[in-house]
C-alpha cells in the first residue's frame, strides 16, 4: 500500500529516535524545535511582515529563556516573502525541503497563505498563518491553521454594524478584484449588508498597484452613498481615502483589518480620522494579558504593538501549547493537537481552537478619534 509523504515523514522521524537513542518509549520532542517564519519584511505591506517578526521573535525569546518547550528550544528561521506569493512558494519549499521544519508560522497576508497551504498540506507539514483571514486558507487541508478570525466573520459583522449601529440604509464599496482578500470581505460584507435591509448601490472595482481611483469615486459621488467600505490593505486604503475627500465624498468610511497600519495616517492625508473597521485586538484593551502584551513589545521595540503583531505572538502561544499536548513534533500528533487545544491565554483573547483550524474568540470594531483607533463595540461569534 502506497504511504502518504506525511505519514513517511512520521515513520522517517520515528526511525531517527530510535536509531538516536536506542529506546523509543514514546513521542518525546527533539533537541531544538525548528520552526520557519515566512513573514512580508519588505514591499508594499512590509508594516504588517515586520510587526509580525518582533512578536514572534519576541514570544520564542520568551519560550527559550524560560526553558523551551518541555526542554526543547525553539530554532526560528526566518525568511522574507516581499508581500509575493511565488517567493512564499519557492520559501515554503526550502523550509520542508531543506530545513526540514517541523512547522512553519505565516505567511502573513491572503494571496500568500493561499500559494504556501497547499504545499505544507502535501508534505504533511502543519502551518500556521498568524494573519491570514482568507475563508478558503483553513478548507486547503487539516494541516492548516490560523490565529486569526475569517473574512466571512468580519465583512458579517461590519455590515451589521453599519446597518443596526451607525443606521446606514446606503453604502458603496470599492475593492480589488485581483486580491482573494478583498473579493472575499466585498461578497461577505454585500450579502450581509443586504440580508440586514441596506442597498448597496455602487460596486466598483480596481487592480492591485492602482493608484488613481478617479473613475471609480466619480460613480460613488454620483451614487450619492452614506456610507463606503474598503476591503483591503492600508496601501490602496490610504490613496482611496485621500482621493475621495478630494473628490467631496463624506460617507462614513467602513473597513477591514488590512486597515491596521501606523502608515495609514500619511497614506490618507489623516482622512481615515473618523472611519470604522473590524480588528483582532486594540492597544487600549484593559485585559491583563493583552496589557502585559502590549506593555512587553512597548519596552522590547519602543512603540505599540499594532494587531499584527498580537496574532503574531497568538500564533506562537498557540503552537507552544500544541507542541505541549502533543508531546513530540510528530506532523499528525502536532496537527491533532493544533485544532484541539483550548484555553491558551493570548494577546488578543483567550482562545480555544477548531478542528477545523479556526480560533473562537470575540472580535473588536474600532473608530479613528483624533487619531486612535478606539473600541467602539466587541462581538462574540
Amino acid at each position: 500500500m502506497k504511504k502518504s509523504k506525511s505519514t513517511m515523514r512520521s515513520v522517517v522521524m520515528t526511525l531517527i529516535v530510535v536509531l538516536g537513542l536506542g529506546v523509543f518509549a514514546g513521542p518525546i520532542l527533539a533537541q531544538e524545535i525548528k520552526i520557519g517564519l515566512i513573514s512580508s519584511l519588505t514591499g508594499p505591506v512590509s508594516t504588517y511582515g515586520q510587526s509580525v517578526r518582533n512578536a514572534v521573535e519576541m514570544a520564542v525569546d520568551e519560550i527559550n529563556s524560560a526553558g523551551g518547550i518541555n526542554g526543547s528550544k525553539i530554532n526560528l528561521i526566518i525568511r522574507d516573502d516581499k508581500g509575493d506569493a511565488t517567493e512564499a512558494a519557492n520559501i515554503a519549499r526550502y523550509l520542508i525541503d531543506r530545513e526540514q521544519v517541523a512547522l512553519i508560522l505565516g505567511p502573513v497576508i491572503t494571496p500568500c497563505v493561499m500559494a504556501v497551504a497547499p504545499i505544507a498540506q502535501e508534505a504533511g507539514v502543519p502551518l500556521m498563518t498568524p494573519t491570514g483571514t482568507g475563508d478558503s486558507i483553513t478548507a486547503i487541508g487539516d494541516y492548516i491553521f490560523r490565529a486569526a478570525y475569517k473574512d466571512s466573520l468580519q465583512g458579517r459583522v461590519m455590515a451589521r454594524f453599519a446597518a443596526e449601529e451607525l443606521g446606514l440604509k446606503r453604502v458603496a464599496i470599492i475593492y480589488d478584484i485581483a486580491n482573494d482578500y478583498s473579493v472575499g470581505l466585498m461578497n461577505s460584507f454585500k450579502n450581509a449588508f443586504e440580508e440586514f435591509g441596506g442597498t448597496i448601490v455602487t460596486v466598483q472595482s480596481y487592480t492591485t498597484g492602482d493608484r488613481d481611483f478617479s473613475a471609480q469615486l466619480t460613480s460613488i459621488l454620483l451614487a450619492n452613498p452614506e456610507g463606503l467600505y474598503i476591503p483591503d490593505y492600508h496601501s490602496a486604503v490610504g490613496p482611496i481615502l485621500l482621493q475621495a475627500n478630494q473628490f467631496g465624498i463624506d460617507a462614513v468610511k467602513l473597513g477591514v483589518d488590512g486597515w491596521d497600519s501606523p502608515d495609514l495616517k500619511s497614506l490618507s492625508g489623516g482622512n481615515h480620522e473618523g472611519g470604522y473597521y473590524v480588528n483582532h485586538y486594540s492597544v487600549l484593551d484593559t485585559r491583563e494579558a493583552t496589557v502585559e502584551f502590549t506593555t512587553k513589545y512597548i519596552d522590547r521595540f519602543g512603540f505599540e504593538p499594532d494587531a499584527l503583531a498580537a496574532l503574531g505572538y497568538d500564533a506562537v502561544l498557540i503552537v507552544k501549547a500544541a507542541l505541549e499536548k502533543a508531546g513530540s513534533t510528530d506532523p499528525v500528533a502536532l496537527k491533532d493537537a493544533l485544532g484541539t487545544v483550548k484555553n491558551v491565554v493570548a494577546a488578543t483573547a483567550t482562545i480555544d481552537m477548531d478542528p477545523e483550524g479556526t480560533p473562537y474568540k470575540p472580535i473588536v470594531i474600532l473608530q479613528v478619534q483624533n487619531g486612535v483607533p478606539v473600541i467602539v463595540d466587541r462581538v462574540y461569534p
